[in-house]
C-alpha cells in the first residue's frame, strides 16, 4: 500500500507527465496553426484571385470604352490580405501595331489596399492663345472632340499639321461630325477597316452644360476631352448597319461590366436601342497622310484632332 501511495506521488514522474503533456499541447497547437495558416492562405488567395480577375474585367471594360481602340495589355498584381493592387498597361491598337500609351493603378478586394499617388501639373485655364492640349504618358496628344449640338467658338483642325509632317507613318485622328448621324446615314460611304465610333450617349443636362462652357470659356479649353467620349470599334470595313452588329453588343457588354458607374447607367438608357437608331458624333480613324487629308475634306467633317502617330511597317 505505500509503494503505491509513493508512487502515485513520485514528484519526478508527475514533472515527466506535466512536460509530456505540454510537449503534445504544444505539438497539436503547432500543427493546428500550421493547418488554419495554410487554409486561410489558399482562402486568402482564392478570394484575391477571385477578385483580381473581377476588377480586371470592370477596368478593361473602362479603358475599351473610353479610349479609342485602348485595352489593358499587361497587369501586375500585389497581393495583400483580401485583395491587394493592381499595376497595369494600357496599349492602343494603331491598325499596324499596339503600343503601351500609359500605365496606372487600381485596387481590388474585400479590403482593397489603399491608392497614394503624387503628381504635379498646370490646371485647364479659362484664357489661352493657343489649344490646352494634354498628353499620355508615351507624349501623345490626347484627341479633342466637338458635340454637334454645341456651337463652339473654334474648332481643333490639324490639317496643316499633318501636312507638314514627313516620312511613312500611320496617323489617328478623331473627327467631329456636322450633326448626328444614324448608321445607315454616314456621309462616308465606305471608312477604313479600323474605325472607332463615337456615339452620342449623353444627356440633355449634358449638351446644355456644355453649351454654356463654350458660351463662357476661352475657346482653348472648350472641348470633350478623349476619356470623355464613349463609342466602339471595327475591324472590318464598314459598308452596312450589319457590319456593326457584332461591335454594338459587345459595346452594350462593356458598359454592363465597366467599374464606371456612369457607364451602367448608359447601359439602362441603351440596353433597347437598336444599333439602326443610335445617333455616331464622329470616329477616331487610321491610315496614311494621304487616306487622313482625303477624309477630312468631307464636308460633313467639322473638326480633325491628331492623336497617336506611328512609322508604317
Amino acid at each position: 500500500m505505500n509503494d503505491f501511495t509513493d508512487d502515485v506521488f513520485d514528484e519526478r514522474k508527475i514533472k515527466k507527465a506535466i512536460k509530456k503533456g505540454k510537449r503534445k499541447t504544444i505539438f497539436t497547437i503547432g500543427i493546428i496553426s500550421v493547418i488554419v495558416f495554410v487554409i486561410l492562405n489558399i482562402l486568402n488567395f482564392a478570394i484575391s484571385a477571385y477578385y483580381s480577375q473581377k476588377t480586371f474585367k470592370q477596368w478593361d471594360a473602362y479603358i475599351r470604352l473610353s479610349t479609342p481602340n485602348g485595352y489593358i495589355s499587361e497587369t501586375v498584381d500585389s497581393r495583400g490580405f483580401l485583395g491587394g493592387i493592381s499595376n497595369y498597361k494600357v496599349a492602343k491598337d494603331m491598325k499596324i501595331k499596339s503600343l503601351v500609351i500609359e500605365q496606372k493603378q487600381y485596387s481590388f478586394g474585400l479590403i482593397p489596399s489603399v491608392l497614394i499617388s503624387r503628381g504635379s501639373g498646370g490646371s485647364i485655364g479659362v484664357t489661352g492663345e493657343d489649344w490646352q492640349v494634354s498628353y499620355k504618358e508615351n507624349g501623345w496628344r490626347e484627341m479633342m472632340f466637338f458635340h454637334p449640338n454645341v456651337t463652339y467658338k473654334k474648332y481643333k483642325q490639324d490639317e496643316e499639321l499633318i501636312e507638314k509632317m514627313q516620312g511613312d507613318k500611320i496617323y489617328e485622328v478623331a473627327l467631329s461630325f456636322d450633326k448626328p448621324y444614324k448608321p445607315n446615314e454616314l456621309p462616308f460611304a465606305v471608312l477604313p477597316e479600323m474605325t472607332w465610333f463615337w456615339i452620342n450617349t449623353y444627356t440633355n443636362r449634358e449638351v446644355k452644360a456644355f453649351q454654356k462652357e463654350a458660351k463662357e470659356n476661352d475657346w482653348s479649353s472648350t472641348f470633350i476631352r478623349e476619356h470623355d467620349v464613349l463609342g466602339f470599334s471595327t475591324n472590318s470595313p464598314f459598308t452596312s448597319t450589319a457590319d456593326l452588329d457584332y461591335d454594338y453588343d459587345r459595346f452594350l457588354k462593356l458598359l454592363q461590366t465597366s467599374v464606371s458607374s456612369e457607364h451602367k447607367k448608359v447601359y439602362s438608357t441603351f440596353k433597347n436601342i437598336k444599333i439602326e437608331d443610335i445617333e455616331i458624333l464622329g470616329v477616331v480613324v487610321y491610315g496614311t497622310k494621304d487616306q487622313i487629308l482625303e477624309m477630312m475634306k468631307e464636308p460633313s467633317v467639322k473638326a480633325a484632332s491628331l492623336g497617336g502617330i506611328v512609322d508604317n511597317y
